[in-house]
């Protein structure tokens, strides 16, 4: 049974070559699922989906992957074979959240946060973290608020904010927060310094849904004030991308008697309809 939300990276015909990169990097990681587009896989109980999706969107550190390691040997590892054709945004250094910390994107644009600590000081080994630039500056607490409506099992484990002489942060602002959604743990992050990057495609998060009902309530909740897309896609006010789909649809699309005539109905939809895409798979 997959995660309520799953992660999915955005590759340009890379998509293999990024699963074998991690999956002899991290620990405890395996492939679970390969088609010619996408390459699903498992690392220390987190699913990822690698999408091969073409040239059009490129992942960013808006959308980051904060990742403990207990001992220094296996971050230095990750932080040695990530360095090589990867672009460093923070060196790894001692920080006063960690003994040693560093923030890279790997070759491949994805980014990670990788932090030697214990996974029990937050409950998961890898955990997404949003971070809010430019336009979205200043909405995480609200960000925060949008999301414990939506989501069950809601829980905000705690709030660091910017003080009186963090500039260009303004007092109050979100330095970094730690809460859960459907019992999944996520971290938010706010800053005012320049980036170029802000919230795409490149990096979504996907809602496995078990009903319409829960696709329904998904996409209603997610897409208010945000904008809908074609084949489960929207984009939320915050500008942060997701994938709103049925667990059924796995399924179909392995049974090669029924993937064609499903993903032509799909294709075709904004808001996935279960029921339609059954039907057609069956037709």
């Amino acid at each position: 049974m997959k995660e309520k939300i799953t992660p999915c990276l955005w590759f340009n015909a890379q998509a293999k070559e990024a699963a074998t990169l991690y999956c002899s990097v991290f620990a405890n990681a395996k492939i679970t699922a390969q088609s010619p587009v996408v390459t699903s896989i498992d690392v220390s109980g987190q699913s990822f989906t690698l999408l091969d999706g073409g040239p059009k969107y490129k992942p960013n550190a808006s959308i980051s992957f904060f990742y403990i390691c207990e001992k220094e040997e296996e971050l230095n590892k990750i932080w040695n074979a990530f360095s090589k054709e990867g672009t460093v945004l923070m060196p790894l250094d001692k920080y006063p959240w960690s003994e040693k910390y560093g923030w890279i994107n790997d070759k491949f644009g994805i980014s990670w946060q990788i932090a030697l600590g214990k996974i029990s000081d937050v409950g998961q080994k890898i955990t997404p973290c949003l971070m809010f630039t430019g336009k979205q500056y200043g909405r995480a607490d609200e960000a925060i608020e949008h999301y414990s409506s939506i989501f069950k099992n809601v829980k905000v484990d705690g709030i660091l904010r910017y003080g009186t002489n963090e500039l260009p942060d303004q007092e109050g602002k979100v330095k970094h927060a730690q809460f859960a959604l459907n019992d999944q743990k996520f971290m938010i992050m706010e800053s005012a310094a320049p980036h170029n990057f802000t919230f795409t495609e490149g990096v979504s998060l996907t809602i496995y849904c078990e009903s319409q009902k829960e696709i329904d309530h998904y996409w209603e909740k997610l897409t208010e004030s945000g904008a809908e897309s074609m084949c489960g896609w929207l984009k939320d006010k915050f500008g942060v991308s997701w994938q709103i789909v049925p667990t059924i649809l796995d399924k179909i699309m392995s049974d090669p008697a029924k993937a064609g005539k499903a993903a032509q109905a799909f294709m075709s939809m904004r808001k996935l309809n279960i029921e339609q895409i059954v039907q057609a798979s069956i037709s």
